[in-house]
């Protein structure tokens, strides 16, 4: 007997469907579940995102249910998106968060000797100010202190004890629940006081077992390890105490003595975290300093060219010297912070400097000694405003020309000529220029031709105030009774600007 095909084929898909329904009863039970929980939305590293929850976690990866389909996915953490990675590990414990440090108001005082010194006025006496420091309260005499700056933000162990920062928070906190125990177990964390931090993340286990379970698993583990290693804990905390100083070098060599006194150390990732942010500092410290080393240097040696030096030596000084020597100078001056510090890599930190403010820098009434061609080089032409063509303006015109005319006979005759006369000339007004017009005018003769800064492009070109920009005086001779005397308006160089008509100034950063 043949089977009722019809009727098997009806019974399939009943079964079918049953299967589907139960299946999809079964995930939207498990959706409905996973949507009492708190859902998150966890973004991917591919840009993707996912709304789900966050079912188990582990220092290696997350666990996470998809609130749209109900699936259970175990994402490795390097899938998540960085900032998010980073935030959902150390809500988990798995972050160490030591790094994440208090911050308190503070001032510095500035000693005589260039000491500064960072603490927190306590009151004064006579002849002293009480002062409290990492090291306790200290007695500084007034007469040694230059300079008092407020406002700043420290990290609190630079100025307080960790027993002194702990009974503070100890004494205004409400131990009373689970929560209160762990954020103040977390402010020992932040103090490197790890002994008390695991007393109170264990006493909000004991309060609540079920707060933070499985975090708090996982932080008291990694701090049980730090408890362990109090006394290397301490080391690194000098070492960073000594990166916060700017003392770079004894930091990185105090590092050596760790690695030789514990080869075996827990800490070691610490201590490579360390390094690298000691290194990072230094390069962050060097960008800043460097740059206002060159600048400074570039003033004095300008100077000391200025006072010592003809035109001539001045110009080759600038073309073959000052930039080396600036190089040795602010090399040598930064191996107090760096003592392996090459000059390669003082050139490099200044190429790398956040050039902001353009400084100035001007030639002067000496703009002339430049010749015209780089006097005048940049300049955008004027354009004099259309007026009414009134009897006047046309006299104004004539006698512009006039004066046009005789400059370009003047420079061609000039060019044609170079004698030892217009050198003497050259230095005579050289010597006579103030020595703080000499500075000015070697600074802005490197800015534009050394090749080691950033010069505007277009530079500033100023009227002469004796010739308003004209080049030309015109002196009125009134003659005498003598035969063949000369009378009358005659055209002469300025003898300011000696033609040139413009006082050329740049600016540079």
């Amino acid at each position: 007997m043949k089977p009722n095909m019809k009727k098997v084929s009806q019974t399939l898909s009943k079964g079918l469907l049953c299967a589907v329904l139960t299946a999809a009863s079964a995930l939207s039970a498990e959706a409905h579940q996973s949507a009492s929980k708190d859902v998150e939305m966890i973004r991917l590293r591919t840009g993707v995102f996912q709304w789900g929850v966050v079912e188990d976690h582990s220092t290696e990866s997350l666990t996470f249910r998809r609130l749209d389909t109900g699936g259970l996915v175990t994402l490795p953490w390097s899938m998540v998106e960085d900032k998010q990675s980073l935030e959902l590990r150390t809500l988990y414990g798995y972050v160490d968060i030591t790094g994440d440090e208090i911050l308190v108001p503070a001032e510095m005082l500035v000693l005589a000797d260039g000491r500064e010194v960072i603490g927190l006025v306590q009151g004064r006496t006579e002849d002293a100010i009480l002062y409290q420091t990492q090291g306790g309260q200290l007695q500084i005499p007034k007469r040694l202190v230059r300079n008092h700056i407020v406002g700043l933000q420290v990290p609190a162990l630079d100025i307080y004890s960790k027993e002194h920062l702990y009974t503070e928070r100890e004494r205004s906190s409400d131990l009373e629940s689970a929560e209160s125990q762990f954020e103040v177990a977390r402010y020992c964390e932040r103090i490197l006081d790890f002994p008390h931090a695991l007393e109170h993340y264990q006493a909000a286990a004991e309060l609540d077992p079920n707060f933070k379970t499985k975090e708090i698993q996982a932080i008291v583990a990694r701090v049980q390890q730090k408890v362990d290693s109090q006394e290397q804990v301490d080391f690194l905390a000098n070492v960073d105490h000594l990166k916060r100083r700017k003392r770079f070098d004894e930091a990185l060599n105090e590092l050596a003595i760790f690695d030789a006194t514990y080869e075996d150390s827990p800490l070691r990732s610490d201590r490579l975290r360390l390094e690298d942010k000691i290194i990072k500092s230094r390069a962050d410290y060097m960008r800043t300093e460097v740059s206002r080393s060159w600048f400074s240097w570039m003033g004095r040696l300008a100077a000391a060219a200025g006072r010592e030096l003809n035109f001539e030596e001045a110009l080759s000084y600038v073309d073959e010297t000052l930039s080396e020597e600036i190089v040795k100078n602010v090399t040598e001056t930064m191996r107090k912070k760096w003592l392996d510090l090459e000059e390669d890599q003082v050139r490099q930190f200044f190429i790398e400097r956040k050039a902001l403010r353009w400084k100035p820098a001007s030639y002067g009434h000496g703009t002339w000694l430049l010749g015209e061609e780089d006097a005048l080089k940049g300049g955008v032409a004027e354009v004099l405003a259309e007026e009414p063509e009134t009897a006047r303006d046309k006299e104004r015109a004539a006698q512009a020309e006039k004066i046009n005319k005789w400059l370009r006979n003047q420079q061609m005759a000039k060019r044609s000529r170079k004698s030892e006369e217009d050198l003497d000339e050259i230095e005579n007004a050289w010597s006579l220029m103030q020595s703080s017009a000499r500075r000015n005018w070697i600074i802005a003769y490197y800015a534009e031709n050394a090749g080691d800064l950033e010069v505007r492009s277009q530079p500033e070109l100023q009227n002469c105030s004796e010739c308003g920009g004209t080049g030309v005086r015109e002196i009125i001779y009134t003659g005498d009774a003598r035969e063949g005397s000369r009378s009358g308006r005659q055209n002469v160089h300025c003898p300011t600007c000696h033609g040139i008509g413009r006082v050329r100034r740049i600016r540079y950063r």
